[in-house]
């Protein structure tokens, strides 16, 4: 049955609370595609003659995977924040290794069991030479943990979505569609 003008918009006012929510989830959802897209990347990498490139190419999409992810289960006035205790109990250790390399890494000058940092200090012709080392520890390509944990966060957005829907599809009497279609071909 067709609904009025007036009927549709009292629809809309009437479940704005939902409305705005899915708003958020959008944002989560997007960092998860982000997400999904630099696993892509780092999965599909193959060294080349320059390693120092390599390694630096390898950096920038760790560090869009971790900032983007922390993102999700970080405070922001525009997103949902989800909570920790939605993740199954088998992926929530690579959660906190996440989580922990976003804030003792990436997003902080902090503490990280993949730094090792040193200054060496020499005294050469009357002045002080400070020659800085920092080894990096990291893996190519995505670890297979991580992949499991954002597999695992895209269904769930996907349900949560799909959940939000039907309900607001049982309260309004009204059908409530997301568009879906084919996964991209990085997924």
């Amino acid at each position: 049955m067709q609904k009025s003008e007036q009927e549709i918009n009292k629809i809309l006012n009437d479940n704005s609370k939902q409305i705005e929510q899915i708003n958020k989830m959008l944002l989560n959802m997007n960092a998860v595609s982000n997400i999904r897209f630099w696993c892509s990347c780092l999965s599909n990498f193959r060294k080349s003659k320059e390693l120092n490139d390599d390694i630096l190419k390898m950096e920038a999409f760790t560090t869009s995977i971790v900032i983007s992810y922390g993102r999700i289960f970080g405070s922001g006035a525009e997103s949902n924040k989800l909570k920790e205790k939605i993740i199954p109990e088998n992926l929530f250790p690579v959660h906190k290794e996440i989580i922990d390399l976003r804030n003792g890494r990436y997003a902080h000058h902090g503490e990280h069991s993949f730094f090792e940092k040193c200054t060496d200090i020499t005294y050469v012709d009357y002045a002080f030479v400070i020659n800085p080392k920092i080894e990096v520890g990291f893996w190519f390509g995505i670890s297979k943990k991580w992949e499991e944990l954002f597999e695992w966060l895209d269904g769930y957005m996907y349900d949560t979505m799909h959940k939000t829907l039907l309900s607001l599809s049982d309260k309004t009497g009204v059908e409530w569609k997301f568009p879906n279609g084919p996964a991209p071909l990085y997924i």
